[in-house]
């Protein structure tokens, strides 16, 4: 069997995650500025505990799935067999999940809000996500995607009308991803089989293993906005807090989008005992994420607080000295993303990878207890920060023995380099300037032009890595 071109899937992911970019772009102006800092946090708050409860719902199953089809994509009948062990397996933790919930919707007393959020769980459930990317169908999501996201964000314009509207606001959120995840099921004939005899319980005990990441992780992702929530009290914090990090998950979503598709051609190789192909390939796609995270990560530590001036409106000031302290997310987070889903995941030591989450969580957790209540959303940013600093520390141990730390630090501390140079030529234009959607777009531009001299001017091998990529792509 013909392997799928990591290029052209690498391109179809890229698509998706720059229309998941721009739909949000769009649109955040228009919310912040209709529905206010209060609004926004009322939303950040609900759409946490919500998400919290879809993470039970999912119970792992999406990880786990990915690696065990694309180990098994060249046999039909263990696809077929797979596929319908998981879904129903799925169907019932979806299940239970929603009678909880609807018992937390009975004890808020708030149904119009909580009850319309419920359908995340909802659509938790019925997520084929995971098996189209096990079967590298990713032109297949591209399509149901991009359709999704063009109806989000012109049924906000329409209905999303004034600051009461944040439930209609999180009706269309929630709509819409159960819409898009309702459409993947007609696209399923060809790829597996009736029924067969199964056994979904098989598969509870290892999908824990995927599942207490999840868990930990949200205590970083979601928690944080649920505990600005309960100890603030100030809804305002979680609507700066979760703009800042809007931005960070958009950016990020373009950095990872190629080890989605690396993470799925790693798993069958490592199913062929082909480990030097995955090292190649670890080490290309991580080039490739510094590439990219170091100049993002400098433009933003120098754009920051203009840019969340100018883009969610004077009202969110406080989210531009956020989103300056979440930049170094980008390259610390894609480090582990890189390591996590091109080595530990695929490679079987979901175990390490484990560990070193749950320690992140712990971190995290303790941190925010400390620093909530003196310094807020700042407070819940450093947390962050640390937490994730703790769990790239950790991955880069585990990894040594496959691929020396030493080495992968030196590549990005090449970037580093250059990122530096983008921070202060953006920053040193921005001394003196107001704070406008002109200045940035001025600062973007010239911290790209230094960009692009120097990887000519040093003859980065960046440029070798597209064609590496392609060629690992395309041969069987």
């Amino acid at each position: 069997m013909t392997a799928p071109s990591l290029r052209k899937n690498y391109l179809y992911t890229v698509v998706v995650q720059l229309v998941s970019m721009l739909s949000p772009l769009v649109t955040a102006p228009y919310v912040a500025r209709v529905l206010g800092s209060d609004g926004v946090g009322t939303f950040s708050y609900v759409q946490s505990v919500a998400t919290v409860f879809s993470l039970f719902a999912a119970l792992g199953l999406s990880a786990y799935g990915l690696r065990e089809v694309s180990r098994a994509r060249n046999a039909p009948e263990a696809v077929s067999r797979l596929f319908w062990e998981l879904t129903l397996l799925r169907f019932g933790t979806t299940s239970l999940t929603l009678v909880l919930y609807a018992l937390l919707c009975l004890w808020v007393g708030d149904w119009r809000l909580y009850g319309v959020m419920g359908l995340l769980i909802l659509a938790t459930g019925l997520d084929l996500t995971w098996f189209f990317q096990a079967m590298e169908r990713f032109g297949t999501l591209m399509l149901r995607h991009l359709a999704v996201k063009v109806l989000g964000v012109v049924l906000i314009f329409v209905w999303v009308r004034d600051e009461g509207d944040v439930a209609v606001y999180a009706l269309i959120q929630t709509g819409t991803t159960l819409l898009s995840n309702l459409l993947l099921w007609p696209r399923l004939r060809g790829l597996v089989g009736r029924r067969p005899t199964c056994r979904p319980l098989s598969h509870l005990r290892p999908s824990l293993v995927y599942f207490v990441p999840a868990i930990a992780t949200s205590v970083y992702t979601v928690l944080d906005k649920t505990m600005l929530g309960v100890i603030a009290r100030d809804m305002a914090q979680n609507g700066y807090y979760e703009s800042a990090h809007k931005i960070i998950r958009l950016l990020m979503a373009v950095l990872t989008s190629l080890n989605v598709v690396v993470g799925v051609r790693t798993s069958y190789l490592f199913g062929q005992n082909r480990e030097g192909e995955v090292r190649a390939h670890l080490m290309d796609t991580y080039r490739f994420m510094c590439a990219l995270a170091f100049p993002l990560c400098g433009g933003l530590m120098a754009c920051g607080n203009g840019f969340a001036v100018a883009f969610f409106g004077p009202d969110f000031a406080a989210a531009g000295g956020m989103l300056t302290w979440f930049a170094p997310l980008l390259f610390i987070i894609g480090t582990s993303n890189v390591l996590g889903s091109l080595y530990l995941t695929p490679g079987g030591y979901r175990r390490l990878s484990n560990r070193a989450i749950i320690t992140g969580a712990a971190v995290n957790l303790v941190l925010n207890l400390l620093l909530i209540p003196r310094f807020g959303g700042y407070g819940a940013v450093a947390a962050s920060v640390a937490a994730e600093t703790a769990i790239s520390a950790l991955y880069l141990r585990f990894t040594h023995s496959f691929l020396s730390a030493v080495r992968l630090l030196r590549v990005a501390g090449r970037y580093a380099l250059y990122g530096a140079a983008v921070f202060a030529v953006a920053w040193a234009m921005a001394r003196g300037m107001p704070p406008t959607l002109l200045t940035v777009l001025a600062q973007t531009a010239v911290g790209a032009t230094v960009y692009a001299v120097l990887l000519i001017l040093f003859r980065d091998p960046v440029w070798d890595v597209w064609q590496n990529l392609r060629k690992g792509g395309d041969t069987p």
